[in-house]
């Protein structure tokens, strides 16, 4: 009797945190663990250090620039898109250098299987995005709490700009208490950050000002 074995393709979800997880492994592995500690970091600058300068290259180019790691801009947004895009999004990600940018457009429910959530009231699953505003030179003053940010947002939308300075990580791993998330330009690197949840399994973490879970059915 032969005998047959289903093959299942991988979704979108499932090849995006596997994208960051071998970006991250090109790294080296650096990581800030839950009680802040870091580990595996090799320079101040790690952007700047070759290979990995060549590695921020290839994410700028996902939103159509020719920046490396040398230069100044910074490029988690470039990093979020060529994820996406390596993990075959194709059109369903809107690729900005902007995390606000692409996160309107997310928010306008125009792009099905993305949706904008509270982070107070949405438990975090593999594959989602997690979302903060920050400050930094040249930055103005960010939301720093949900109902602002889908305010904020929609004046981006309605004006077609008005932009903010921001931070998406992908959610690669979900344990009791605890979350891994993986974002490039964090501490100058690809990095794995351990944050704190709830009891049930929302964000709840001091480090950053969470504003939004971007939550992914791709």
């Amino acid at each position: 009797m032969a005998i047959s074995f289903e093959v299942t393709a991988m979704t979108i979800r499932e090849k995006l945190v596997e994208v960051a997880r071998r970006e991250w492994t090109r790294w080296g592995g650096p990581l800030e663990e839950i009680d802040g500690r870091r580990l595996g970091f090799t320079s101040a600058r790690m952007e700047s250090d070759h290979p990995f300068w060549t590695f921020v290259h290839d994410y700028w180019r996902a939103v159509g620039s020719d920046l490396d790691g040398r230069d100044a801009p910074a490029w988690s947004a470039a990093f979020i898109s060529y994820c996406f895009k390596e993990a075959g999004a194709g059109a369903a990600f809107p690729v900005h250098q902007n995390h606000s940018i692409y996160v309107s457009k997310i928010d306008s429910g125009d792009f099905h299987g993305l949706s904008l959530e509270d982070p107070g009231t949405t438990p975090l699953a593999v594959g989602d995005l997690l979302w903060a505003s920050r400050s930094g030179d040249g930055c103005r003053a960010p939301p720093m709490n949900f109902p602002d940010a889908k305010r904020q947002l929609k004046r981006i939308r309605d004006r077609g700009g008005d932009s903010f300075c921001s931070h998406s990580d992908i959610v690669v791993a979900v344990r009791v208490g605890e979350v891994d998330v993986i974002g490039g330009n964090v501490r100058q690197a690809v990095t794995r950050t351990t944050y704190k949840l709830d009891s049930g399994g929302k964000i709840k973490d001091g480090r950053r000002s969470f504003v939004g879970v971007i939550q992914n059915a791709l």
